[in-house]
């Protein structure tokens, strides 16, 4: 075991053997900044202050530069604890931050949307379930387990809301699928994770980047904006391959009238014939809408290769700063 300690927060917990820093963390409830958990995001970079670790094997940590590995930067996804460590992550809220809780849940209802389920479960009324809009839960299934983000607002404490894609003998979605899991069903969940939440201190305005059921945390987002911020300035990019990858257009028209100020752009890449809208890709998009980006926040959520070249192209060509733009890269797992 190591004895693992964060500053300037002070928060120790332990790690075990072949166990990154960040699994570690999360067993013993405590939500340090993460999103990908994969080396894709660098949501979880860390300075090593003292003791040392070895990479995992699982992930690489490209999305660090070599000047960030000299100066002892690591990403605490794909770094496991060789003896005890001490590490700087100024990020972390600390006593602040919302605990990890592990709690059952009844399946309300399954909406099937071509490949795309939409669930509804049903929370414990006592104590009220608290997370930020754009964290994820995990699903804890007999043979492992699997992460998916929630799709409504903090304030709905009662229920949470997830957007599961169809996966050959998928571990989870399979069942939901195949009807072996039904209305009344329960699961367990652990959470809530992620750092990938809404910034609601600040009021500049927003792009918003979603591939796929990467809607599901914009969409919490958004729902929670109506709620909190419904004159903020926002602009919506929805990018699928095909039209029916636009699963939720209807909850999303809603969510648009409660928004003056929002804009909403979906774009096909692989359309077809009947598609009258703008088809590529969402970043070509932003960047042809966009020329400075340099007032505002970008939060992209989907596939890992969508999520590093919108940071890369964004910041290099439309003027958005590093610490501007906020993701959640999905790991595909069946």
């Amino acid at each position: 075991m190591s004895q693992i300690t964060v500053s300037p927060s002070n928060t120790q917990f332990s790690s075990q053997p072949n166990e990154t820093i960040l699994s570690a963390a999360i067993r013993n409830g405590i939500n340090l900044p993460h999103s990908c958990q994969s080396g894709v995001c660098g949501s979880c970079a860390a300075k090593l202050i003292s003791g040392s670790i070895q990479k995992s094997s699982e992930y690489d940590d490209y999305m660090l530069s070599t000047d960030e590995i000299a100066a002892g930067t690591i990403l605490l996804c794909c770094s496991q604890a060789d003896g005890d460590v001490t590490i700087d992550m100024p990020s972390y809220a600390g006593a602040k931050a919302i605990t990890i809780r592990t709690l059952p849940a009844r399946i309300n209802n399954i909406t099937i949307h071509d490949d795309v389920a939409i669930l509804t479960v049903a929370l414990p009324k006592a104590p009220p379930f608290k997370f930020y809009a754009g964290q994820y839960m995990e699903i804890l299934l007999k043979d492992g387990s699997r992460s998916y983000s929630i799709a409504n607002a903090p304030s709905q404490t009662d229920i949470l809301e997830f957007h599961v894609r169809h996966r050959p003998n998928g571990l989870f979605s399979s069942q939901l699928f195949s009807g072996s899991l039904k209305n009344g069903s329960i699961i367990r969940l652990r959470g809530p994770l992620g750092s990938f939440y809404l910034n609601e201190e600040s009021h500049k305005p927003l792009i918003l980047l979603a591939t796929g059921t990467g809607f599901a945390p914009i969409k919490s987002i958004l729902t929670q904006l109506t709620e909190t911020q419904p004159e903020r300035h926002v602009h919506f990019y929805h990018g699928t391959r095909f039209t029916a990858g636009l699963y939720d257009e209807s909850a999303l028209q809603a969510l648009l009238t409660q928004l003056p100020n929002a804009q909403y752009t979906p774009v096909v890449s692989c359309p077809d014939t009947s598609w009258m809208g703008i088809t590529g890709y969402v970043t070509e998009q932003v960047l042809r809408d966009y020329a400075d980006l340099s007032a505002h926040e970008v939060y992209a959520c989907g596939l890992p290769d969508m999520v590093r070249d919108s940071k890369l192209a964004l910041t290099t060509q439309a003027k958005l700063p590093e610490n501007a733009f906020y993701s959640d890269a999905f790991t595909a797992h069946i």
